[in-house]
């Protein structure tokens, strides 16, 4: 199964390299979004983290909803058909489920790194902050996942993405936003321990969703 999924893994990077325009425009979406921003809050930047915050982790929402929406929609039919004699279920959405972590994983710094550079950087507990961004990514790759396969089998239509996204994604959002403002801060964990373990417990149900209901989907 490991061996599958990493050549599914590296069949997606070889492709992703050759082609590169997924990679350019959602960077060129960060960048130019970041940058839009700056020159909207100038002369006096951006005043306070809870500002800061927010609109950080909108860019990466709408940066993540671009880029996983591909991940699927990409495939071709008959490549399709070929996957279904030569992979199971678990092997094809786990692969699917890795590639999404760790492109989105990559925006996330990104955006991280020209928001900083932009409009400086309001996060004092950064190893806090980092975690965060690792559980975000994690977080978010679950839940996209799950929907593009979804609108994946209902005719490709890569609509439904956004359309199914928005009500499940928003709750894992504002527990980011709200984690994100406190490593503003001094960072404690009984602050955000409860939160944390919410966290845990969605990517927990949101990965047993994925499992068992794209295997349904991908044998009918």
């Amino acid at each position: 199964m490991i061996n599958k999924i990493l050549s599914i893994l590296y069949k997606d990077f070889k492709i992703e390299m050759s082609q590169s325009h997924l990679f350019f425009s959602v960077a060129l979406y960060v960048v130019s979004s970041i940058y839009i921003v700056y020159i909207s809050f100038q002369p006096v930047g951006i005043l306070n983290s809870e500002h800061w915050v927010s609109i950080f982790w909108i860019i990466i929402l709408f940066s993540s909803i671009s880029s996983v929406s591909k991940s699927f929609f990409q495939e071709s039919s008959n490549r399709n058909y070929y996957y279904y004699y030569v992979l199971s279920p678990d092997e094809l959405i786990f692969s699917k489920l890795i590639y999404n972590f760790i492109f989105i994983l990559f925006v996330s710094f990104l955006t991280f790194a020209v928001f900083t550079f932009f409009l400086g950087n309001y996060i004092i507990s950064l190893p806090f902050f980092f975690s965060l961004l690792f559980i975000g990514a994690l977080s978010i790759s679950n839940c996209l996942t799950l929907i593009a396969a979804v609108a994946h089998q209902v005719k490709n239509n890569s609509s439904l993405i956004s359309i199914l996204s928005f009500p499940v994604i928003i709750p894992i959002f504002l527990l980011l936003i709200k984690l994100s403002k406190v490593s503003s801060t001094e960072f404690s964990w009984i602050l955000v321990q409860d939160d944390i373990y919410l966290l845990i417990l969605l990517n927990i149900i949101l990965v047993s969703l994925t499992k068992f209901l794209f295997g349904f989907l991908w044998r009918n």
